[in-house]
């Protein structure tokens, strides 16, 4: 039998409208139930055609994750433009005046010797870790600060910072991003002048703080941290990609040096630290051009971190440095030539990994970012339909504005005339979602859906479905599921592993064995009730095997008393 044959009226649904990702052969055998064998029979289009539909449903994804947290505190915070003044605040008081203290000392010789290659003594990578890491010590604040175990998603900066204001001597809150695995919620640094003792503050006014019914665990922060330094693959310290890599950074700080300009109002000199390090290269001298190359590189790495709390291999962006630790506290690069071209098709993983940063950089510095190439929406095409409901055609080039009666010779010169002088009723609440949408996926370091998180339908979360995937995780996933769903009687349909649930409009006898539904008597494929009651009690009178005559009570000492789960509280 063929199965390219099928009932013509039955058309298999497609898989963009599903809110579960289905794999590559499912979607190749969708291809061939739709008919689209053109595509199909080319392995390199079929191949990218998928891709497409994956990013599609990553997008779609993104967005049920967006639909969740846009109420939260910590997401408009982060992601609305109505807070866009409270971040240039917060980034202007973290950067503060460190772009020119560090070129002082660079032009003093203080990071003369700077330099992020993987130290000579460091251990090799094990093959079992996906990147090597090296112990790293953080040395303590130099002011008084405090740490704040956990910040619940709902408790917002304001009314923590309203809180702090009180406290003499407060300078300033450093938040770190939220922990999905942890609800959501998120530690803090708050940091204090030297004058301040906080060891009696821990014991008088910030001695278990409650905000908004929830208690704030609170601890000294004067001793030093071992965390961990990440090593970048080998290929970053190739000749050319260490000229890649200048490059990048070059227009990366040019990028943030006109942020700082901006929002720098205490000071009339534009800082520019390019010279500066041009004047420095010179003075050391530097025969080998390499050398001279990383050196350069190092100067930026540095100048990054030290200036504006950011890190270029990690593509990370910070107000305040607690948060740069967080993120990134060091970046080194791989010194052994462990990077080879790859002599077929195949990316390599460090291939992968600089594909990645270079996208994450270009995304940061590209002023006029198309957001649909990101997975984002065209904010302007929305923009237009709402506007255009202010519109009325009157005839082939006349178009009159519903609001003031002008006339217009052409759509695009009123849809300028309403954006311009009408702009109140076209900002919408949807229109604000969908530029904090846009937001959101511009951030490299955006918190990433769960992988059993359904996509959106029609920008909608569909959430139904998944309070179903959140209840049968621990059996199936998402992607898989092993009966159908659109049967409740008690003798379910059991199905194929693997089997998508869009061929149900399908004919079964068009389908591969391996996507036929098992029939409902098929006794092979439904599990014995049988076997799972218990055995039946043995009969009056009947002698009882002695080693079963005394009855024992077996307690499980490992159980929580009282039988109740405890919660920890972080």
């Amino acid at each position: 039998m063929s199965y390219h044959h099928q009932n013509e009226e039955s058309n298999p649904i497609n898989p963009k409208s599903l809110d579960y990702l289905i794999n590559y052969k499912d979607y190749q055998f969708y291809l061939k139930l739709s008919k689209q064998f053109a595509l199909l029979d080319d392995k390199e289009s079929c191949y990218l055609s998928y891709q497409e539909y994956k990013r599609d449903y990553l997008s779609r994804q993104y967005f049920t994750l967006f639909l969740q947290q846009k109420s939260k505190p910590w997401f408009q915070e982060k992601y609305y433009d109505s807070f866009k003044e409270l971040r240039n605040k917060l980034r202007i008081k973290g950067w503060n005046n460190n772009p020119n203290t560090f070129i002082t000392n660079l032009n003093d010789g203080h990071y003369d010797s700077i330099s992020y290659d993987k130290p000579p003594d460091s251990r090799k990578k094990l093959p079992q870790e996906k990147y090597l890491t090296l112990p790293y010590t953080l040395d303590p604040p130099e002011n008084p600060q405090i740490f704040i175990k956990s910040i619940p998603p709902d408790l917002s900066r304001e009314k923590l910072e309203d809180f702090l204001n009180t406290i003499p001597g407060f300078d300033y809150l450093a938040i770190s991003d939220p922990q999905p695995a942890k609800r959501f919620h998120r530690t803090g640094w708050i940091n204090f002048n030297k004058s301040v003792d906080v060891n009696e503050l821990l014991e008088t006014t910030l001695k278990n703080p409650k905000i908004d019914d929830f208690t704030l665990f609170l601890t000294k922060t004067d001793q030093p941290i071992t965390t961990k330094a990440r090593v970048a693959p080998g290929i970053t310290n190739s000749p050319d990609r260490l000229r890649q890599d200048l490059s990048n950074i070059r227009k990366l700080t040019t990028h943030l040096e006109s942020i700082y300009n901006n929002l720098n109002t205490q000071s009339n000199d534009p800082i520019s630290i390019s010279d500066h390090i041009n004047n420095r290269i010179k003075h050391l001298n530097i025969v080998d051009d390499i050398q001279r190359i990383k050196k350069e590189l190092d100067f930026y790495i540095l100048y990054l971190r030290q200036a504006f709390n950011s890190c270029y291999y990690s593509a990370s962006i910070n107000d305040f440095k607690e948060e740069l630790q967080r993120k990134s506290s060091m970046f080194y690069r791989e010194t052994d030539n462990d990077y080879a071209d790859q002599s077929d098709d195949r990316i390599s993983p460090q291939d992968n990994w600089i594909k990645n940063l270079d996208e994450k950089i270009s995304i940061i510095i590209d002023q006029n970012l198309d957001y649909t190439k990101i997975g984002g929406i065209d904010y302007d095409k929305e923009v237009s339909l709402v506007a255009n409901k202010l519109v009325k055609k009157e005839d082939e080039n006349k178009f009159r504005c519903l609001e003031c009666t002008k006339l217009f010779r052409a759509l695009e010169f009123i849809e300028k005339h309403i954006l311009n002088k009408h702009d109140q009723l076209v900002s919408s609440d949807n229109l604000i979602d969908l530029q904090a949408f846009n937001n959101f996926l511009a951030d490299p370091h955006k918190i990433l859906p769960p992988t059993d998180l359904p996509a959106s339908m029609n920008r909608r979360i569909p959430a139904k479905q998944y309070q179903q995937s959140i209840q049968s995780t621990s059996q199936f996933t998402s992607n898989k599921r092993s009966y159908d769903d659109h049967h409740n009687s008690q003798n379910k349909r059991y199905k194929s592993a693997g089997i998508p649930a869009w061929t149900q409009s399908v004919p079964q006898h068009t389908l591969p064995p391996s996507y036929r539904e098992a029939p409902l008597n098929n006794y092979k494929s439904q599990p014995s009730q049988a076997s799972n009651l218990p055995k039946p009690p043995p009969p009056p009178g009947a002698k009882l095997d002695p080693r079963a005559q005394s009855n024992n009570t077996y307690e499980d000492l490992d159980t929580v008393a009282g039988g109740d789960d405890v919660e920890l509280q972080y």
